[in-house]
């Protein structure tokens, strides 16, 4: 009896899983995405000829018990964490790389737009990181500017088979018009990996995934595809 009620529940559980991976691959189209991009002004962004990208930065807050912080450029409230290192360096090696050139617009050389940001922001007191991104805009001549800022960023802990916690992502990418400081575009990527057990309509970007648990950075490089799926340039917006 006790062999019996094994097999049983064996052989129900693959007939859920089963059941799960059919309504996902119907219902995929309309799952929750942790991530994508989008136009705010559509028509405007055809008018930037020259496309400036600030270093990304790290928006965190030294208190552990605050879970949400605003992004300073849009004011949008976003899950935080605290993490060690430099990781929206990397994030912002993975965006440039990912991007790619245009006929429509040009990318100003970053190592000229890092040097002025960094003087500009180091002499600017008073002005808000929206009115120094437009300064440096201004300076180094571009009609846009990129920037991205990095809100949580939680290595795994354990291995690919096997973890006590998932790695988990949180930033947001904004295109800004220089002129008047008017975000034209934005690209969010919120998302903490979860397992087959957890959830099993995540079946599709679990296995995606090579169905283990992915690093932090994997993460960020799922969530720059992502959000560049709507980068306008990229979808032959204008």
């Amino acid at each position: 009896m006790i062999i019996m009620k094994k097999h049983l529940s064996f052989y129900l559980f693959w007939l859920l899983l089963c059941g799960a991976i059919s309504v996902a691959l119907l219902i995929g189209c309309v799952s929750k995405n942790a991530g994508g991009g989008n136009a705010l002004h559509r028509k405007a962004i055809s008018g930037l000829k020259k496309i400036a990208i600030v270093p990304f930065q790290a928006i965190t807050s030294d208190d552990p018990d605050i879970r949400f912080i605003r992004c300073p450029v849009c004011g949008t409230t976003f899950r935080t964490c605290a993490f060690a290192g430099t990781p929206e360096k990397r994030i912002e090696e993975i965006f440039l790389k990912r991007i790619e050139p245009s006929e429509q617009y040009t990318l100003i050389p970053s190592g000229y737009v890092n040097s002025v940001y960094k003087r500009v922001s180091t002499t600017s007191f008073g002005k808000s990181p929206l009115e120094i991104l437009t300064a440096v805009g201004k300076e180094v001549g571009a009609d846009g500017i990129i920037a991205g800022n990095l809100f949580c960023y939680m290595e795994r802990k354990g291995f690919g088979y096997s973890v006590t916690e998932p790695a988990s992502v949180v930033f947001c990418v904004h295109l800004i018009r220089v002129k008047d400081g008017v975000s034209l575009w934005k690209g969010v990527f919120d998302k903490t990996q979860s397992s087959l057990m957890e959830n099993l309509f995540n079946i599709l970007p679990f296995i995606k995934g090579g169905a283990r648990w992915i690093t932090a950075e994997e993460l960020s490089q799922e969530g720059i595809e992502e959000i560049l799926k709507g980068f306008p340039d990229l979808k032959g917006d204008s």
